[in-house]
């Protein structure tokens, strides 16, 4: 998952995951990406540095707003995401888009560059404190802005916390929480769930603050993710980083728990033939400070 020991397992995951990702009809990133930025201010004719862009859930919105006067540099530490996303700017004629292979845990750009900071479900992945966070404030210019989103680990909205869907979720998390441990990132906010600093508003807030951040909101929204069956929701996860724990499982298990997890989704239909899975999704969004 995120910390800097593991790149290369995630450099090597998301490189197979890119050409599929956020491609797999199953709409999830792409709106997560429009709503933060909605929710980030950022405004026409300012430049912008998206974290982790993937495929561009965020990248391309945010070329919406600030048109063909600002910029967007979107950076990712997979070469076949920026790959991929680059064609699709091209494409689309967005001369206002540039991409880079780079780390996002260490971006490589002068102090003060930027006049927003974004990452769409990305930033999480390896931020534990604010320690690495406060990277991106250095890189935004007086009153700047800094918006991220995350998958929601607060217990409000569900009574507890859960990854999965709840009907799979005490199926699936050992798996995942396996799949962390045999890949060297038992320390990420997935097996830290309970503790870490995603945990609350109240912890968010503390831990931007403390990195140098002021005028912290936090924003949590569920988010409906529709499938027509089990089957295809599955397929959706193997777009994404969850395909790292199921390349984990042993094949013939594997398609057990796929038949099971697929079984019980499928259980939750609608009249209609649907299902509609919701996921809370966390919105933050901060400020570099003002010199008085």
């Amino acid at each position: 998952m995120g910390t800097v020991e593991n790149t290369e397992e995630m450099y090597n995951l998301f490189n197979k995951t890119a050409r599929a990702y956020d491609q797999s009809g199953v709409e999830f990133f792409r709106p997560i990406g429009r709503r933060l930025v909605e929710l980030s201010g950022i405004s026409t004719g300012a430049s912008v540095l998206d974290v982790g862009a993937g495929r561009g859930a965020a990248l391309f919105p945010a070329a919406a707003v600030v048109g063909k006067s600002g910029e967007v540099v979107g950076i990712d530490i997979s070469e076949e995401m920026v790959k991929y996303a680059q064609e699709d700017a091209e494409e689309l004629g967005l001369k206002q888009v540039s991409l880079q292979v780079m780390n996002g845990q260490k971006p490589e750009f002068e102090a003060g560059r930027f006049d927003a900071v974004i990452g769409s479900c990305s930033l999480f992945i390896w931020v534990k404190g604010a320690d690495d966070v406060r990277p991106y404030l250095e890189l935004l210019r007086e009153g700047g802005r800094f918006a991220t989103a995350a998958p929601s680990f607060f217990s409000t909205a569900r009574g507890k916390w859960a990854l999965f869907p709840e009907v799979v979720n005490e199926l699936l998390m050992p798996y995942m929480l396996q799949s962390l441990k045999q890949s060297g990132a038992y320390d990420s906010q997935f097996a830290n769930a309970g503790a870490n600093w995603l945990i609350t508003a109240e912890s968010i807030e503390a831990t931007l603050r403390e990195a140098g951040f002021t005028d912290v909101e936090v924003t949590e929204e569920e988010l409906p993710v529709v499938v027509n069956s089990g089957e295809q929701w599955v397929e959706f996860t193997y777009t994404t980083g969850m395909r790292g724990m199921w390349e984990r499982i042993e094949e013939e298990e594997r398609r057990e728990v796929i038949a099971e997890v697929s079984r019980r989704l499928d259980t939750l239909r609608d009249e209609n033939g649907v299902i509609s899975v919701p996921v809370p999704i966390v919105y933050i969004r901060a400020s570099a400070p003002k010199v008085a």
